[in-house]
């Protein structure tokens, strides 16, 4: 391929995971002083798709269902969105559950992972009184805690969106 210049080369319409990015790596001079050529896979850097999210770490007798669940993974950052059915047990208004990641990562701080939840039933949008998300160190999940302003509520379509980062 020495030669032959990028413009020249046919268009790739649906790129794969395991495609091969050509690279030029500047921290490793060991080629020439402006760096050496290296290949990545395309998966490496991004990286998108739906995933089956487990849930664990219940608390109270919360029941969390995963109706769906999606992520985007850039780099070593991941977004992800899912959405949850909630059940809180009989006169409970506390309750919490971890979601299993879809990109593994090896937490070390809580702020390593956060995000936002939204319960809306015909437009009624104040039933969750107080949530925290954030990274779960020991298990590496994404930890849920919420509070409701009634008790053995079911949400049936609560909508979850959270980011950390791969560590």
């Amino acid at each position: 391929m020495a030669g032959v210049k990028i413009t020249d080369l046919g268009t790739l319409t649906a790129p794969v995971a395991e495609d091969l990015l050509y690279i030029v790596d500047i921290s490793d001079t060991s080629q020439s002083p402006q760096g050496t050529s290296k290949q990545i896979e395309l998966g490496n850097i991004m990286s998108s798709g739906s995933y089956t999210a487990t849930i664990s770490g219940e608390v109270n007798g919360i029941v969390v269902a995963v109706n769906s669940a999606t992520f985007i993974r850039v780099g070593n950052i991941a977004t992800v969105s899912a959405q949850l059915g909630i059940t809180l047990d009989t006169g409970e208004v506390t309750g919490a559950f971890e979601i299993e990641l879809p990109a593994a990562s090896n937490f070390t701080s809580e702020k390593q992972c956060f995000g936002l939840m939204q319960y809306s039933y015909n437009g009624v949008l104040s039933e969750i009184v107080g949530l925290t998300i954030g990274a779960e160190t020991t298990n590496n999940t994404c930890k849920v805690d919420l509070e409701t302003a009634t008790a053995n509520v079911t949400m049936a379509y609560c909508t979850i969106q959270f980011q950390y980062e791969i560590i």
